[in-house]
């Protein structure tokens, strides 16, 4: 478990430095101080697999973290870290399961405005979905790399503060020695931004 959180940990760095030099870059390149946006989401997270929906639930929490760059005029490149750490129940032999999934990734998307505080996202990218399980005293690691759409619905509620809707798909599998494991899943939630 300490060796997860130092990876998470590493993951969120990286995204803040990769974003802070961007950052620069656009500032030096005579770019807007309104071309950055941090955001954080809560989301229901809805795994393809029919294995992992009857052991963990139809729906799962999975916060996530996405940085935002305009980079030219609509056109913007993103980031995202999210995260699930679930609990499920074995009934047959009445053992517990638990999981832990990183998803980790990065794209491109256009913003088009709708009106003076409202406007629509829709990005697409790749992610990097990894876990572990752990159940019935085995551990089993796994990570698969696969698109990922989505679509954000953003408001904003002063000069820099925004609330937003997201909906988004994505798909990754791995193969393990029990075959094709389904990673990736549909997600949706709420959360806010701020816009730098």
């Amino acid at each position: 478990m300490q060796q997860l959180r130092k990876k998470r940990l590493r993951s969120m760095i990286l995204l803040v430095f990769i974003f802070a030099s961007l950052r620069m870059s656009a500032l030096g390149a005579g770019g807007s101080p309104r071309e950055f946006m941090v955001s954080v989401v809560a989301n229901a997270f809805r795994s393809d697999s029919r294995e992992y929906r009857q052991l963990y639930g139809q729906a799962v929490l999975m916060p996530q973290l996405k940085l935002t760059c305009l980079v030219y005029g609509n056109f913007s490149i993103w980031a995202g870290f999210g995260m699930v750490s679930r609990q499920g129940y074995i009934g047959e032999v009445g053992e517990t399961a638990q999981i832990d999934q990183t998803l980790l990734s990065l794209g491109a998307g256009y913003v088009q405005k709708l009106s003076g505080k409202l406007r629509l996202r829709g990005e697409l990218g790749l992610v990097r979905i990894s876990f572990k399980e752990k159940a019935l005293e085995v551990v089993q690691r796994g990570s698969g790399v696969g698109p990922k759409l989505e679509v954000d619905l953003e408001y904003f509620v002063s000069k820099r503060v925004l609330v937003t809707l997201a909906a988004a798909y994505c798909r990754a599998r791995d193969e393990m020695d029990i075959g094709k494991v389904e990673l990736g899943g549909a997600q949706a939630g709420a959360g806010v931004g701020l816009v730098f």
